[in-house]
């Protein structure tokens, strides 16, 4: 599917992707009656008008995931690297816009979606969980250091206090990891549903609490705010895929199964090692925590133990360099002194 020859007015795409777009719109559309679905579909559709006038860049979700499928064959190389450089949509993130006519053209051709909102890069959202003791965690930080400021803030069609906030980005490298569990950050790497987006569980809509976009206090920005550490090797492709050239072949012995899912990581496609494939962190808030890349992992949330990927910066782990964050606090000797044990009791038995 893609925009003829770049024109926001037209929108074009293969016998297949049309059925699969087809498909996934029945089912942003099917609860209520017809009368209800036009008027939820009218409703979300003034609402990603409004958004993109006020040039939040957004994109159309099925629930709480990217509604239009990936263009590119899976293991294709297409799929792993094409962040819309085809000319096609289907890239999620990447085809957030602020251009009134291509939403038009979008919310017209998929009425009833939900709205995926890109965070501005000026911005840092704090998304706040209750069903991981989000809640608890931001009332323990607030006792301890002061009521947080006032700000724009979406609820949670959940309905359980969840809450997304809206605050201006501190910068440098960001970590949720002295917040509390059920507490996650997302920058310009990630998306946010937006305002009145139905929640696909409960059927009720995204909230809106109108506020600033303050600054955070400084006890804030000292908890998310990480030390510097020395550069990392860029690879050919400009990513910095972080592993010494020895350690490639411990990595060629793993899988990403084996790397991750044992610390209670879960993969939501069919084979984890695909590139393309996706990643939930076991108190992931959102629907997607990393991807597979090149082979190697690109973590989106602040509240695991890996560096977060951004734009303009992109940090890849391979297995091996996972495998160390997570068994051995980033040592790689131990992680090589350990991975060779394992292999060299493998061997005798």
């Amino acid at each position: 599917m893609r925009y003829e020859e770049g024109r926001p007015d037209e929108c074009t795409g293969t016998a297949d992707q049309k059925t699969s777009h087809d498909q996934a719109t029945s089912a942003t559309d099917s609860s209520g009656g017809g009368g209800h679905r036009h008027a939820k579909a009218d409703i979300l559709r003034a609402a990603a008008f409004e958004l993109a006038e006020h040039h939040w860049k957004i994109f159309p979700l099925n629930g709480k995931v990217p509604l239009i499928p990936n263009p590119h064959p899976k293991g294709s190389t297409e799929r792993a690297t094409c962040k819309g450089e085809c000319g096609l949509l289907g890239h999620g993130i990447y085809d957030a816009t602020d251009n009134v006519a291509a939403v038009s053209l979008l919310w017209t051709h998929f009425p009833a979606s939900n709205i995926g909102g890109r965070i501005p890069e000026s911005m840092l959202m704090i998304d706040i969980d209750p069903r991981h003791g989000g809640l608890e965690a931001w009332a323990a930080l607030e006792k301890q250091y002061g009521r947080f400021p006032d700000c724009l803030m979406t609820l949670s069609g959940r309905g359980d206090g969840g809450t997304h906030r809206y605050v201006r980005r501190p910068p440098g490298r960001l970590t949720a990891r002295r917040l509390g569990p059920g507490i996650d950050l997302k920058t310009s790497s990630g998306y946010a549903v937006m305002p009145p987006s139905i929640h696909p569980d409960t059927g009720r809509p995204y909230g809106r609490v109108d506020g600033p976009v303050p600054a955070p206090p400084e006890w804030f920005i000292n908890l998310v705010t990480e030390r510097l550490s020395k550069p990392r090797r860029k690879r050919a492709n400009g990513s910095r895929c972080s592993s010494p050239a020895p350690a490639d072949a411990l990595s060629a012995g793993l899988s990403w199964e084996a790397v991750l899912a044992r610390h209670g990581w879960d993969c939501l496609d069919l084979d984890p090692d695909e590139d393309g494939s996706r990643w939930l962190h076991p108190t992931a808030t959102s629907s997607c925590s990393a991807t597979i890349r090149h082979g190697c992992l690109f973590v989106y949330s602040t509240n695991t133990p890996f560096e977060t990927t951004e734009p303009g910066s992109p940090k890849g782990y391979t297995k091996f360099r996972a495998y160390a964050v997570l068994n051995h606090q980033g040592d790689l000797r131990a992680a090589a002194r350990a991975l060779g044990k394992e292999r060299r009791d493998d061997r005798r038995r």
